[in-house]
């Protein structure tokens, strides 16, 4: 009983975070419910994805901001689960996988718009780039409910993870998919693409927390 009590203690901060994340949920459901409709299907409706290409919003309002905060939360703590076999459960660890998250997300961000803006090709990649973090955003919205499932019923670390890669490959089948003329007709500058925004930024907070 005593292990228990102390296990539970001890894994409060999981459930302060759940908390975070339910709050994050409300506020977007409060300021912008349509939107936040709209991202929780947006696997699902090509036509949402489009909308916002077209509409081009601002990536620093206030939806944007707290649907960023949410996304980051839950792949951090889905990571932090996925490599509970390797860290030991401490909130400092967590904390750890959040700032990298982050960072890897901020430094792509970074990557994408200077990149856009270097080469004169925002016009052409905005759909392709709303797509990406649109995906990405659906998926952080059902991830959480599977969290919860996860950390206080289901602890199955398989099932999370076979439910992570279909989401994932999903996402990027779709992405394939629904680019695949700019990708196809574009493939050289494509690849350079993948390496210097999907690896470049893991490379940087390796390089960073290593030395």
């Amino acid at each position: 009983m005593e292990v228990i009590s102390r296990n539970l203690v001890s894994n409060d901060w999981i459930t302060l975070v759940f908390m975070l994340a339910l709050v994050l949920i409300a506020l977007m459901k409060l300021y912008k419910p349509q939107l936040l409709l709209g991202y929780s299907i947006a696997l699902f409706s090509q036509g949402f994805i489009e909308n916002r290409a077209e509409k081009n919003p601002s990536t620093f309002s206030t939806f944007h901001v707290l649907i960023f905060l949410f996304t980051t939360l839950i792949f951090s703590l889905t990571l932090y689960f996925v490599a509970s076999n390797i860290l030991v459960e401490k909130f400092y660890n967590y904390l750890f996988v959040l700032a990298g998250m982050t960072a890897y997300m901020i430094l792509k961000f970074l990557f994408i718009r200077i990149i856009a803006h270097s080469l004169d090709i925002e016009e052409q990649t905005r759909y392709f780039i709303f797509s990406k973090s649109g995906y990405l955003y659906n998926i952080s919205l059902w991830l959480f409910p599977i969290l919860i499932l996860f950390h206080y019923g289901y602890s199955n670390i398989t099932f999370l993870l076979v439910f992570i890669c279909l989401l994932l490959i999903f996402r990027g089948f779709l992405i394939l998919r629904n680019n695949k003329k700019l990708i196809f007709n574009n493939f050289f500058y494509f690849i350079l693409y993948f390496c210097t925004l999907e690896l470049a930024p893991l490379l940087i907070i390796y390089k960073t927390t290593t030395t």
